[in-house]
């Protein structure tokens, strides 16, 4: 018999997680994929789920392992895995979107938005914050090349953190180019990484990061920001972008935060023709004035996470060193302290839980 692992589980909405002793997983089907984390995120929407705020839109079971955002080693694999795919010992990120494969948002390859979607840590199935991690079906799993410069650590926040701001920005990267203006909203996990992607897919466009804290900014700017906003004590936002606009305001916004209060700004500083992309769940509802938005013709567009091959593209964009990364690193004895650093805003970057 196994001996017992170490997993940081929920057993009550709004309390600290519970370091607990539970059984290693077993592969129970033959595609499944035991994996031995390495690493795992810690993203603003675990707070969310260990605070109960999508207990009515994701009921779970508890106890429950949170953390979506995995990469480890292959332990075992099922007898349905074709052979010499993945073998024990090799380095994969866990794909966080588990369709069902055969919907047509799966058929379309964006399994991330299933008509029937799990997702590990979200919901039936126990995600990373644990020393083990039982994956359903290899299909979920990205092999890492033994040739690559990543290592696990900056591997795991790429399956979210690294992903979703990517998404975003090639949904609207048609707009972007010289003379245009795109602006980050929230300089944490995702924003950090969406510096970043503005340079790479912004085709010269010019880049303006956002965030209440300057350490955070300042990171944007090491990152390429041409341009730096604090949003903190309601400051007057418009007049700030409006002068380095020339008055013509931002043409495309990437809200990371998705509050009430980002929106409301988006709107008031967005140009004629351009885009709002939000990836951010802080607030509930996206409110904009209607006849401003049909006069502007702006657009307000959601985006959810990434797929398979965006998150291969952005593993290839970290192994060719085209992205960098700001970790900071926790034991899994520690996650209730990297959650309350989380929750103040103290992470600069991603803090990444290492079991």
């Amino acid at each position: 018999m196994d001996k017992p692992i170490l997993a940081a589980r929920i057993h009550e909405y709004k309390k600290p997680l519970s370091i607990d002793n539970i059984s290693k997983p077993s592969i129970t089907e033959g595609e499944g994929v035991l994996v031995r984390v390495a690493s795992a995120g810690l993203c603003h929407s675990d707070l969310h789920l260990i605070n109960g705020e999508w207990k009515d839109l994701i009921p779970l079971n508890l106890p429950k392992t949170p953390g979506h955002e995995v990469a480890g080693w292959v332990e075992e694999t099922g007898k349905s895995v074709p052979a010499d795919l993945l073998k024990s010992g090799d380095l994969v990120a866990v794909f966080g979107g588990w369709g069902c494969g055969m919907c047509f948002y799966c058929k379309s390859g964006d399994e991330q938005i299933c008509s029937f979607a799990r997702w590990p840590g979200l919901s039936s199935f126990d995600g990373g914050y644990s020393e083990y991690i039982l994956v359903p079906s290899y299909r979920f799993l990205v092999k890492v090349d033994k040739k690559s410069n990543t290592n696990p650590e900056e591997l795991a926040p790429l399956t979210d953190a690294g992903l979703t701001p990517y998404r975003a920005i090639k949904k609207v990267k048609h707009l972007l180019g010289p003379g245009k203006t795109i602006a980050i909203i929230g300089i944490g996990g995702l924003g950090s990484y969406g510096v970043q992607y503005t340079k790479i897919l912004g085709g010269g466009s010019t880049v303006i990061a956002m965030d209440r804290k300057d350490e955070k900014l300042e990171l944007a700017k090491s990152w390429g920001a041409d341009h730096l906003v604090n949003i903190e004590n309601d400051v007057d936002i418009k007049k700030q972008i409006m002068d380095i606009t020339a008055g013509k305001g931002v043409d495309i916004i990437i809200d990371c935060v998705g509050a009430e209060s980002t929106i409301s700004n988006s709107v008031k500083i967005i140009e004629k023709g351009g885009a709002i992309v939000v990836v951010g769940l802080f607030g509930s509802h996206i409110k904009v004035p209607l006849a401003l938005s049909v006069i502007n013709e702006y657009k307000v567009i959601g985006s959810m996470w990434g797929n398979y091959n965006e998150l291969r593209e952005v593993i290839e964009l970290q192994s060719q060193g085209k992205i960098k990364n700001s970790i900071r690193k926790f034991r899994l004895d520690e996650i209730n302290n990297a959650i309350d650093l989380l929750k103040q805003g103290e992470i600069v970057g991603r803090g990444v839980i290492i079991p």
